[in-house]
């Protein structure tokens, strides 16, 4: 995540954000069907299963590492602040951010639009199961409303 390194987190300053399984197991389904595709259309067009099971591995392949770089570009802390949220990153880089917009899938995911100082927007992707119920419970609320004063 690029922005503005401003200093390292306390450890008690914010909620760590575990790694979902959730995300992960889509992502992964994701890249199966999308590499499975692929085999399909290649082996229709050129009726070889080799040049096929190569175009399946190089997207797999592909799919994989874009998946692998994502997951490392997550943040691993989050707090909540006035007026949006705070996030931390690997290397214990912390930035504050506004939310700009939201959106929620169940109780299961929530999809942050955040806006840095300089006014880029990012997408955040909190699933449930990587931070406390509670956590994302609040999250949420306060997010529905940073949203909504941004209509």
């Amino acid at each position: 995540m690029a922005g503005a390194c401003v200093n390292r987190p306390h450890r008690d300053a914010g909620v760590a954000l575990r790694p979902s399984r959730f995300l992960r197991g889509a992502m992964l389904g994701f890249a199966g069907v999308a590499s499975a595709s692929v085999f399909q259309c290649v082996f229709a067009h050129t009726e070889h299963a080799g040049h096929a099971a190569v175009a399946c591995a190089v997207t797999l392949a592909a799919l994989g590492l874009a998946s692998y770089r994502w997951m490392r570009a997550q943040p691993s802390a989050i707090s909540l602040s006035s007026g949006g949220v705070t996030v931390w990153n690997r290397t214990g880089a912390m930035r504050h951010t506004r939310i700009a917009g939201c959106a929620q899938w169940s109780g299961k995911l929530l999809a942050l639009t955040l806006l840095d100082a300089r006014g880029r927007r990012e997408t955040l992707v909190v699933a449930a199961d990587s931070i406390d119920a509670d956590t994302f419970r609040q999250l949420s609320v306060e997010a529905r409303r940073a949203a909504a004063s941004h209509l």
